[in-house]
């Protein structure tokens, strides 16, 4: 009976070893997918709210035309994730601008769940299924901002994460898990029987149990110990597992950090290498950290020759390093103003000087700003030239004004032909200074967009008839013929007739006023192209090449005597060349010294109908 015993006792001791080591390997891998599957979702939000808040930073222009180029390559640099199934972006009128999703994706996502991200104004996380798909997707929204207001929604989908227990490192592990459990049984088993030995012994000595009740006591005790001691191994091995997967996540969450700093950097230096004046970040020790595009393309410098390089070697002028060496870092911004002569030669340059400081206020770095200010200075010396010639243009005629009032309330012209005279100068001085006041007004207006043109269509015969009769006296005064080559049939005009008959005025004007007696003005009118085209040719005194492409510059006078010596103030073409652009023409001149000028003026021809002549 013994001997049937022993062979029963070991192949019990197997069975329940491997039942044991089944049901503590299928607890194991449970447990493994539950804390993966936790982890795993955890990762996904983390990822799907840190990507989605990435994308919805930038601008809603982003996603247009080329701009959408620099923020695809920017995606799939930085924000590419395994697990991105696709991402949406709509403007705020719902409709996509862009789509990078595979076919019938978008279509397929239900409708409360677009509603819901479509509206949401913040961060959104939704999930769902879809029919003949095995596993969930996360759906992360949030809109787009701009200047306080909505301009956009972005949506990104990633796949749910899927643990599977056939994985080859899974059944690896779960295995070895039940070989351990297994083995250590066995171990804990044999182990425990050579302890236990001599007590049952000392129990058979005394008779304290039977041949029955020694294997069932033996057995109990036995198996005591081993669950305690299996579950304390199961115990240390989660507690290490777990310790793992903290590590896993912490190292994780790092990695995300890292990334999200690193992108920040290079959108820090796409941003300073997009600004149109130059930036030289350098260490205290005057070492360059980083030079932008605008100012090594100025210096006509390679990034890796100026990165890392002392700021003496890599720039070449005196006044830039001497004003960057000597200056104390007490000041907060200090700048100069320089030429850089061999680099920009006739170009004016400033540069300012500021102090990068850590936290603590300690100094730990400098930046040094380059602008080019040759546009500004222009401006500023226009200005100067502008409040010049307009105070020129108001003294003269006040001048005379003055004088002429005085002497008539004085009482030192007695002639009634004379005070009529002065009389009659006055008037001209005041409408002089009344024309000059109301073109400056129109200038005004054109430069600043306030100019409205009321466009109504024009018959060219009565704007050419009009034209001619203003100028008419002054020519017969000169004794200077007008000859008119007109068409017999007059193509029609959209356009305003009364800022029309100014600038075609203008050119009579001074065609009158810079052609000497018994001179000839052709005024000519034609139709070319789909245009209709003014001339107006003189044999007057003509315009010098020099000259040429500044006569429609406000303020702008000839240095030749004869025209120095006619009345103007530098307004006329000026007002001209800016109503014609309006009405979507084009002005030319072509010139010869002592030889006349002519004027073109070439503006759209539209369509005459009965009732629209003005």
């Amino acid at each position: 009976m013994s001997g049937f015993i022993k062979p029963m006792r070991v192949w019990w001791l197997v069975v329940s070893l491997v039942v044991f080591a089944a049901l503590g390997t299928g607890a194991a891998s449970q447990f493994l997918v539950r804390n993966e599957q936790k982890l795993k979702k955890r990762e996904i939000l983390s990822k799907g709210n840190y990507l989605t808040s990435i994308v919805a930073l930038h601008s809603i222009e982003d996603f247009k035309g080329k701009n959408r180029e620099n923020f695809l390559r920017t995606f799939r640099e930085y924000l590419f994730a395994e697990s991105l199934l696709y991402c949406l972006v709509y403007d705020d009128q719902e409709k996509p601008l862009l789509v990078l999703a595979p076919p019938g994706m978008e279509s397929s996502i239900p409708e409360h769940i677009r509603i819901r991200s479509l509206n949401s104004m913040g961060l959104t996380t939704q999930s769902y299924s879809l029919k003949g798909l095995k596993y969930s997707i996360y759906e992360f929204s949030k809109p787009i901002f701009h200047g306080g207001e909505k301009t956009g929604t972005v949506r990104l989908g990633f796949k749910a994460p899927s643990i599977s227990l056939t994985s080859p490192d899974r059944v690896s592990l779960l295995a070895m898990i039940g070989l351990f459990i297994f083995a250590s049984g066995t171990f804990i088993y044999y182990a425990m029987a050579i302890a236990l030995g001599p007590l049952s012994e000392l129990y058979r000595t005394l008779g304290v149990h039977n041949h029955a009740s020694e294997p069932l006591k033996s057995r109990s005790k036995k198996a005591c110990g081993l669950l305690e001691i299996v579950g304390e191994l199961e115990k240390s091995y989660f507690q290490v597992k777990e310790t793992l997967k903290q590590a896993e996540s912490e190292h994780a969450e790092i990695t995300s950090r890292l990334g999200v700093a690193n992108f920040e950097k290079y959108q820090m230096i796409k941003v300073i290498d997009a600004l149109d004046f130059g930036v030289i970040i350098t260490d205290t020790q005057h070492h360059i950290n980083h030079m932008n595009t605008y100012m090594l393309n100025l210096l006509g410098k390679k990034r890796e020759d100026a990165v890392g390089r002392s700021l003496n070697e890599v720039v070449s002028n005196p006044d830039i390093k001497s004003f960057v060496t000597r200056q104390k870092a007490i000041a907060t911004v200090s700048q100069i103003e320089i030429e850089l002569s061999g680099v920009a030669p006739d170009e004016m340059f400033q540069v300012s000087l500021s102090y990068i400081k850590d936290d603590e206020g300690s100094v730990n770095g400098k930046m040094i700003l380059v602008k080019n200010i040759t546009g500004e200075k222009s401006a500023e010396k226009t200005q100067h030239e502008f409040i010049a010639n307009v105070a020129h243009e108001f003294l003269t005629p006040l001048t005379t004004i003055n004088s002429y009032t005085e002497m008539l309330i004085d009482g030192e012209v007695n002639d009634k032909e004379m005070q009529k005279e002065f009389y009659n100068t006055i008037n001209q001085e005041v409408n002089r200074l009344s024309d000059f006041i109301q073109n400056l007004l129109n200038m005004s207006k054109i430069e600043m967009g306030g100019l409205t043109l009321e466009k109504r269509f024009v018959k060219t015969e009565w704007l050419a008839a009009d034209c001619v009769a203003a100028v008419e006296k002054a020519a017969q005064e000169k004794q200077i013929t007008i000859e008119k080559n007109f068409p017999d049939n007059f193509p029609a005009l959209l356009g305003d007739k009364d800022f029309l008959k100014i600038a075609i005025i203008n050119l009579l004007s001074n065609a009158v006023k810079y052609t000497p007696e018994n001179g000839q003005i052709t005024f000519s009118i034609s139709e070319k192209d789909g245009h209709v085209v003014f001339e107006v040719s003189d044999t007057g005194c003509g315009i010098s090449d020099e000259e040429l492409p500044l006569v429609f510059d406000k303020f702008y006078r000839s240095s030749d005597p004869y025209v120095a010596e006619q009345k103007g103030n530098g307004l006329g073409l000026a007002m001209t060349s800016e109503i014609i652009h309006l009405h979507g023409g084009s002005i030319e001149v072509k010139s010869e010294i002592n030889k006349g000028s002519q004027f073109t003026i070439r503006l759209p021809k539209e369509e005459f109908y009965l009732g629209q002549q003005q």
